[in-house]
């Protein structure tokens, strides 16, 4: 049996309850639960469950801030043999209906409330909207259920690691997400495969500060890998530093998971106040967008911990760099495979491979990278090619086999780790009063790595906080809103007719 066939999502939490029973599993602001305890709840919430009708193979949304609650209701479902669909708690109403639409939930599982947001609301109205939604349960609902009694104790059907073990988004926060298949044993052998590269331990303390939705904070290594090495997962429910230093002092945190964005923001917090205690950090991975050494440099200097880059995708290949690597890879390189049986090539248009240091296009292929998407249409299929997947991605492999990820071969906007395509920001822009035509692109940004800029034709001049309130009003998610606008008298043309972005990017780059 190969290593990716070994092993079920939930079997890795039996296995750790067998070894470290009594340790700390899981904190957050209001719980704290031993991986015994985590269990019982973990098991008395899949029972009630499966009493309520949820069966192995059913689709459940998922939408709830970092808490321990998801990561029992995420445990409960993957016991069942039911698939969550990890939907961050960013997204909006109309995300949530287009994936809907294609996977067919038959349950929503949800907060009342999340800074402002109705959650409850949005899900009722797709339940009446759509007849498969079978269920509707809030976290409050569900922890005083975990608190009750036990329920009978359901016979459910064993689950294999050849099963689908829980859905993810690609290709963006707007219009209609793809959605990615992974399945128990090859998403298990990538949340091995990472801890191991990461030194994780029983010892290991994990900050999930970032949506653990998001792959890289559920298992890349992040909470599932903290799981299997029988690790305490402390839950950051909002990415402020005041929060997540506040969770690093009082937990002694030894190991977190960023996006360069949240890294910017703890630095300049850090410079300012030195009162918390940070030395308990080991490992800092960072990765999600684009990420400049300087940045790197500054890290470690003022945060502490060895840097670990990440390049990762939610279809599968994760790259690090190695904790003992020195400066020049730390700094300037995203690392390489994790496993062993990882392959990644650069390749020019044609998909030939191109010398090593010559940039071109990343494809990677792996025992856990997927093949195909979750019912997609044909259209997606131009992501793979000969075993290859396509992430989109420009890069160069240097003479020691570590990538440097340069840009985008795609349009796709590399927003703070957010994945957002032109076009929909364009749909929105378009719909503007005195709107007559526009184009977005993404711009070199310190701070989120790429900004949204959106140059336009029109008749009003539209400043950028009168279209934040105008998006903000149609229910768009706020990493959608363009960073920088500006007017044009005429957008440039190809010679083909179609908006010259190229002639765009370098009008930006001529101020």
């Amino acid at each position: 049996m190969k290593p990716w066939e070994e092993k079920t999502l939930f079997g890795l939490l039996e296995d750790t309850v067998k070894k470290h029973g009594e340790r700390l599993a899981v904190v957050d602001s209001n719980h704290e639960y031993t991986y015994e305890q985590l269990l019982e709840k973990v098991c008395k919430l899949s029972d009630y469950l499966y009493y309520l009708g949820f069966r192995k193979k059913d689709r459940v949304i998922v939408q709830i801030a970092n808490s321990a609650m998801f990561e029992i209701v995420i445990f409960s479902l993957f016991k069942i043999g039911a698939v969550p669909i990890l939907i961050l708690p960013a997204h909006k109403e109309h995300v949530v209906d287009a994936i809907c639409q294609r996977a067919e939930p038959v349950a929503y599982i949800t907060m009342e409330d999340f800074y402002g947001t109705d959650y409850r609301k949005a899900a009722i109205k797709l339940k009446d909207k759509y007849s498969f939604i079978k269920h509707i349960l809030t976290v409050s609902e569900l922890e005083e259920i975990i608190e009750k009694e036990n329920v009978e104790r359901a016979d459910t059907e064993p689950v294999s690691p050849r099963n689908l073990a829980f859905l993810s988004l690609s290709g963006g926060t707007t219009g209609i997400p793809k959605l990615i298949p992974r399945y128990n044993g090859e998403y298990c052998y990538n949340a091995i495969c990472t801890a191991g590269h990461c030194k994780m331990d029983e010892s290991t303390v994990n900050l999930t500060a970032i949506p653990a939705a998001h792959n890289f904070a559920f298992g890349t290594p992040g909470m599932i890998g903290t799981v299997y090495c029988g690790g305490l997962n402390v839950m950051c429910e909002y990415p402020s530093p005041l929060e997540i230093f506040d969770m690093i002092e009082t937990h002694k945190v030894t190991m977190m998971s960023f996006v360069p964005s949240v890294v910017s923001l703890c630095i300049q917090y850090r410079e300012i106040d030195e009162s918390y205690d940070l030395s308990s950090i080991k490992y800092i991975l960072v990765g999600g967008a684009m990420f400049t050494s300087e940045m790197a440099k500054k890290c470690e200097e003022i945060l502490g911990g060895i840097l670990i880059q990440v390049y990762g995708m939610s279809e599968g290949m994760t790259f690090l760099t190695d904790t003992k690597a020195d400066d020049y890879v730390r700094f300037n390189t995203q690392g390489k495979p994790c496993a062993g049986e990882d392959e990644f090539k650069i390749v020019d248009e044609d998909f030939n491979p191109v010398p090593d240091g010559t940039e071109g296009e990343i494809v990677v292929k792996g025992p856990y990278t997927i093949h195909e998407y979750y019912r997609a249409s044909k259209s997606a299929q131009s992501s793979f090619k000969d075993g290859y997947y396509r992430p989109g991605d420009k890069g160069i492999k240097d003479k020691t086999g570590n990538i440097i990820v340069t840009g985008r071969s795609k349009e796709m906007i590399n927003r703070a780790g957010e994945k957002i395509m032109p076009s929909e920001v364009e749909k929105f822009f378009a719909d503007l009063c005195g709107v007559k035509n526009c184009a977005a692109l993404g711009i070199k940004d310190e701070l989120l790595g790429e900004a949204i800029c959106v140059f336009y034709e029109g008749d009003d001049e539209y400043t950028t906080s009168e279209v934040s309130k105008l998006f903000r009003e149609k229910q768009i998610e706020d990493c959608c809103i363009p960073d920088r606008i500006i007017r044009v008298m005429d957008l440039p043309l190809t010679p083909v007719g179609k908006t010259d972005k190229n002639r765009l990017r370098e009008m930006i780059s001529d101020e």
